[in-house]
């Protein structure tokens, strides 16, 4: 209820009200035994802060979230992949250059590889990830 909770208030563009309901949520889903829930609500956290300007406060949750997906052998390709996506709008947020380029290279390689996984959601065969962060990496004055 509170990750729906904290869904809607995203949605609703309380930021303020949907950090404080994920933050409550992560702490539940420290006490249980589902990694990859808590590894996509960090992920989510993670979002939420750097949309709220508070990128710093970002960084811990993205790497718990990358090292949580770590974890687990048979955790999605794709949500990995928007791991490593929230990790390089985190250090792109808060002026890591080098870092974000590296983030960003890594998600594009992670989406590449799930052409047929975006295919089969949008019914297009481009690839928004890989084109994003072409287009990050671009602007971060990489190749």
């Amino acid at each position: 209820m509170l990750l729906e909770a904290a869904r809607a208030a995203r949605a609703a563009g309380d930021l303020g009200t949907a950090i404080a309901q994920q933050s409550v949520a992560i702490e539940m889903l420290r006490q249980g035994t589902n990694p990859l829930a808590l590894a996509h609500a960090l992920r989510h956290r993670a979002d939420m802060l750097i949309g709220a300007s508070r990128a710093a406060e970002a960084e811990s949750d993205c790497a718990q979230a990358l090292w949580f997906y770590a974890q687990v052998p048979d955790a999605p390709p794709l949500d990995i992949a928007n791991a490593v996506r929230c990790a390089a709008c985190q250090a792109e947020a808060v002026g890591d250059v080098a870092g974000a380029i590296d983030l960003w290279r890594d998600a594009r390689t992670r989406y590449a590889k799930l052409s047929d996984v975006f295919e089969a959601m949008t019914g297009s065969a481009a690839n928004p990830g890989v084109a994003e962060a072409t287009m990050r990496i671009e602007a971060l004055g990489g190749e």
